[in-house]
């Protein structure tokens, strides 16, 4: 067990920081859409 977790911790750790940075992205952008709904004018522009 020990060497399992030697041998793929940097993978783990990796993958660990991925699926926090995602989850931090999401909830980023999920609170500026909220901002953005609240005062927004749509602009169409046709050309």
């Amino acid at each position: 067990m020990k060497k399992i977790i030697e041998k793929y911790s940097t993978a783990i750790i990796l993958y660990c920081v991925i699926i926090i940075g995602i989850f931090s992205l999401n909830e980023r952008f999920k609170n500026l859409n909220e901002m953005k709904g609240e005062n927004s004018s749509i602009v169409a522009i046709n050309n």
